[in-house]
C-alpha cells in the first residue's frame, strides 16, 4: 500500500467515524483545525501529523494504530543487527 492510499483508506475511517456523532464544523472545532483542513484529511490529503493524531484520539481510534506501532516495534526490537563497519583509520592530514 502506498503512502496516497493509506492516507485515503485512513481519512474514509475519520470521516465515517465521525459522521455518526457530529458534523464536519463541530469536529474541526473539536480538534482545532478549520473544516478546509478536516476536509483534507477527510479526502486523504497530507495534514500535519498532530491534527491527524488529534482527529483519531477524539474518535477513540488511536488506541488502535498505537497498538499496531507497537506490536511493529516490538518485532524490529527482535531482529536481526547489522553488522557494524571496522572503524577506518582517519587519514592523514600530510601531503
Amino acid at each position: 500500500m502506498k503512502v496516497d492510499d493509506f492516507l485515503v483508506s485512513l481519512g474514509g475511517v475519520i470521516k465515517r467515524t465521525r459522521s455518526k456523532s457530529m458534523a464536519q464544523a463541530d469536529f474541526a472545532q473539536r480538534v482545532g483545525c478549520g473544516v478546509a483542513t478536516l476536509s483534507r484529511l477527510e479526502n486523504g490529503q497530507p495534514v500535519s501529523a498532530e491534527t491527524l493524531f488529534t482527529a483519531l484520539e477524539l474518535l477513540g481510534l488511536l488506541d488502535d494504530y498505537i497498538a499496531v506501532t507497537d506490536e511493529q516495534s516490538a518485532r524490529l526490537a527482535t531482529a536481526p543487527v547489522r553488522k557494524k563497519r571496522k572503524p577506518e583509520d582517519d587519514f592523514s592530514n600530510d601531503f
